[in-house]
Formats: C-alpha cells, sequence, structure tokens
C-alpha cells in the first residue's frame, strides 16, 4: 500500500503578472516538498523532473482560468492556498483544496520617516514578595532578568517585603491582597503570573514613542479606478 502524504501551503502575495505568480507557486510547492522528502534521496531525486512539470502545469490551469474570468491581471496581487498530496518518495500525486485569492490595489500610505524617541516615560515594576514563600523568592529572581533583557534604564523596579511596614502601606494603596503580586505602572496587577503571562504583560507595557515630522501621504493607484470598474463588471454578472 502507497504512504502519502499532505500539507496546507499559503504563498507570498505576489504581483498578478504570470511570471510572479509562477515563481510563488514553485518556491513555495518545490520548496516544502524538498524539505519534506530531501532524506528520500535519490529515491526524491528522480521525481524532480515530475514535480517541475505539475507545478508547472497547475499554474497554467490556475492563471488561464483568472484570464478568462479577468483582465489586466498584472494590476491584482495574487496569493494561492493549496494542498499537495505526495507518495512516500515525495512524488506529486494530486493537488487540492486550492484558492487564489486576488487582491486590489488601491493606494500608497507613504512616511518619509519615523523617529524612535530615546526617552519616554519609564515602565513602573512592583514587586510584592514574602520572604517564606517559594514562589515569591522564584519571581523575585525572575523578575529582574526580564527586565534585563529589555533594558533595565527602561524601567522603575521596586521590591516591597509585604510583612514589612513600607510593604503594607505599598500594598493597601495598590490594593494588593496577597503574594507574589506584580503591579505594573500601578494599575496592573498579576498575582503569581507564570513565566509567558509575565513576560507578555511587561511587555505590552513597553511602548516607545515614534513621531514623524511630517504627514503621512495616500497616493492612489494609478489603476484603481479601471480595477474597480472591471471588479463591478464582474459582479454584476454574479
Amino acid at each position: 500500500m502507497v504512504k502519502e502524504k499532505e500539507l496546507e501551503i499559503h504563498t507570498v502575495i505576489v504581483d498578478g503578472e504570470s511570471s510572479s505568480f509562477r515563481a510563488a507557486l514553485s518556491r513555495s510547492v518545490l520548496g516544502v516538498t524538498w524539505v519534506k522528502f530531501k532524506r528520500k534521496k535519490q529515491a526524491f531525486y528522480k521525481n524532480r523532473v515530475h514535480n517541475l512539470a505539475i507545478t508547472q502545469s497547475v499554474f497554467n490551469w490556475l492563471y488561464e482560468s483568472l484570464l478568462t474570468r479577468m483582465r489586466n491581471l498584472s494590476t491584482y496581487k495574487l496569493k494561492t492556498d493549496l494542498k499537495p498530496l505526495w507518495d512516500e518518495n515525495g512524488k506529486i500525486r494530486a493537488v487540492s483544496d486550492i484558492t487564489v485569492s486576488v487582491y486590489m490595489k488601491v493606494g500608497e500610505l507613504r512616511v518619509k520617516e519615523l523617529q524612535v524617541y530615546e526617552k519616554f516615560k519609564s515602565v513602573k515594576i512592583d514587586l510584592f514578595y514574602s520572604q517564606t514563600e517559594f514562589s515569591s523568592q522564584e519571581l523575585r529572581s525572575k523578575v529582574p532578568h526580564l527586565i534585563e533583557s529589555m533594558g533595565k534604564e527602561n524601567f522603575d523596579y521596586h521590591e516591597f517585603d509585604f510583612s514589612a511596614k513600607e510593604g503594607k502601606e505599598m500594598a493597601n494603596a495598590y490594593g494588593v491582597r496577597g503574594t507574589p503580586t506584580v503591579v505594573i505602572n500601578a494599575e496592573k496587577k498579576l498575582e503569581n503570573p507564570d513565566d509567558k503571562k509575565l513576560q507578555q504583560e511587561i511587555e505590552n507595557a513597553f511602548a516607545p514613542v515614534v513621531k514623524s515630522n511630517e504627514e503621512a501621504q495616500f497616493i492612489p493607484d494609478p489603476g484603481a479606478k479601471s480595477n474597480i470598474e472591471s471588479l463591478a463588471q464582474i459582479l454584476q454578472k454574479i
């Protein structure tokens, strides 16, 4: 019995001209085929010509089908989703679940330069811990390490012993009821967060400012009007 494998593949969005569409389809199908079956060596390489021919035939069929329904394909953008079916040695036996998405370029948003402002409001992080809890001590080692990896100059970090006077006063001000708790910018409270949650919330609070000295410009695409008219004609036939 022949063993078969299949995998869904998505090409990048490319110009609608035939050469770009063919190249994207070939790179995706043949590239994935090589990665999946290169270990088969000679058994795989003898199928190279077959796979090239199949990919070319798929391209021809799809592109001709598009041309019968749309004109001036070169003014559009195309993206293909498909699912090749291979035998155990990487020979393409079929291609299924094919979708070619057609995008229309309306225009371009242009910005000459975005400047990154080095100085911005630092992220305030307060850790409330207990001297006797393992989870508190573990978090005391993790938070500084995470801050260091993101640039400690960008943070205002403080630790508070929950049982000490200052710690009790700050906990009361923030509404902290237990340990370990991390408070971000005096608002976001994380009670004994796992590593993923802790990193995600700190990264979300870390927001450098970017600005432009000039307004962004939107430049309409010269072919957008004719594409819209062509699309309207296609929709009328549906």
